[in-house]
């Protein structure tokens, strides 16, 4: 459990990483995909296994990306007014 726990630690600051790195105005749904694909890339380089079935792991990196996103628009982007999105 400890390891899998590890695991999705280690998911969530790559997922948190492309997040930043694909940003650009507009696009969600393939923003959202390239996330996928970069974590399910780093996952495959370093020889991770989900913990969990690779359709429920795809799932929860989908709401990990949501969160992510909207903690990011709420706190830290801002529209070129100066007020929060």
């Amino acid at each position: 459990m400890e390891e899998a726990l590890s695991v999705l630690k280690d998911v969530k600051l790559v997922i948190d990483s492309a997040v930043v790195l694909v940003e650009h105005d507009g696009d969600g749904a393939n923003k959202k995909k390239k996330v996928l694909e970069l974590v399910n890339e780093f996952m495959k380089s370093n020889n991770i296994t989900p913990p969990v079935p690779i359709s429920i792991f795809n799932w929860l990196v989908g709401e990990a990306v949501d969160i992510t996103v909207k903690w990011l628009n709420d706190n830290l982007w801002k529209k070129e007014t100066g007020k929060k999105k």
